[in-house]
């Protein structure tokens, strides 16, 4: 009789404390696997509220043919929301000398005041990648891309003609009210001043600040 209830308790324990030790294992492998990482908070920097940004801007114009020449904007724009914004902006540049004129020898096909060009019109724009740059672990700044359209007149060798301007604009915030931006961008209209009418494309690199208000 002995021997007969020995196994028997033998292998009721064994079922009861089976599970007991799987838990116990399992709650000994989450507690190995499980990592101690501390989660920094991350807290943005905060932006002022108000809607209107003026900036100002140097930078380099391609005039078609005509060379590269040194190029100044003034800007005004105003934040329809996170997302839009709407912009005025003053342009100008002073043509060069064009490939016949260096070439040839021959009288200058344009007057110094007709060399000067200038721009003014406005435009739409689309915030499309909004973002951060971080310096350091402890430190971000806020950036913001966009994209835009726009049009306005061009007056350029004694003539004022229709034009059509796109780019795209990368902008770094300072602070809460300053900023520093690139602007690409390309300045399509037609023109007669060689003999034949064609549309030229006139492309623009310009660096500047912004400051909102």
């Amino acid at each position: 009789m002995v021997n007969w209830i020995t196994p028997g308790i033998l292998a009721g324990a064994l079922l009861v404390l089976s599970p007991l030790a799987v838990a116990q294992q399992s709650n000994d492998n989450d507690a190995r696997i499980a990592p101690q990482i501390d989660q920094s908070e991350v807290i943005p920097a905060k932006l002022d509220t108000e809607n209107f940004v003026v900036a100002l801007r140097g930078g380099a114009l391609a005039i078609e043919d005509f060379g590269t020449s040194g190029l100044a904007a003034l800007q005004l724009s105003y934040h329809i929301n996170e997302d839009f914004y709407v912009s005025a902006e003053y342009a100008l540049a002073k043509a060069g000398l064009t490939s016949y004129e260096r070439l040839s020898g021959a009288a200058p096909l344009l007057t110094d005041d007709e060399r000067q060009w200038h721009y003014y019109g406005a435009e739409l724009g689309y915030v499309l990648l909004p973002g951060q740059v971080y310096l350091g672990s402890d430190y971000a700044l806020n950036t913001g891309w966009s994209l835009f359209a726009g049009a306005g007149n061009v007056d350029f060798a004694g003539d004022k003609v229709f034009a059509v301007k796109f780019g795209s604009q990368f902008r770094l915030y300072l602070s809460d009210w300053l900023a520093v931006d690139l602007v690409v961008a390309d300045y399509v209209f037609e023109t007669t001043i060689l003999a034949e009418s064609k549309t030229t494309h006139n492309l623009s690199m310009a660096l500047g600040f912004a400051v909102y208000f």
